[in-house]
């Protein structure tokens, strides 16, 4: 099994990882999520699981 992973904007991550939008600030501050800023949208890299 092969691990995929691909930026999801913040909408995708908060679908994918079931989490709401505060709980998603919070895991990014505290660095628990790899993202990157473009413009004023958030893109995180996420493990995509087939």
């Amino acid at each position: 099994m092969t691990n995929k992973y691909a930026w999801l904007s913040s909408e995708e991550t908060k679908k994918a990882l079931k989490l709401t939008d505060c709980q998603l600030m919070h895991k990014r501050e505290r660095g628990e999520l790899k993202f990157e800023k473009r413009g004023r949208a958030f893109f995180y890299w996420i493990e995509i699981k087939e």
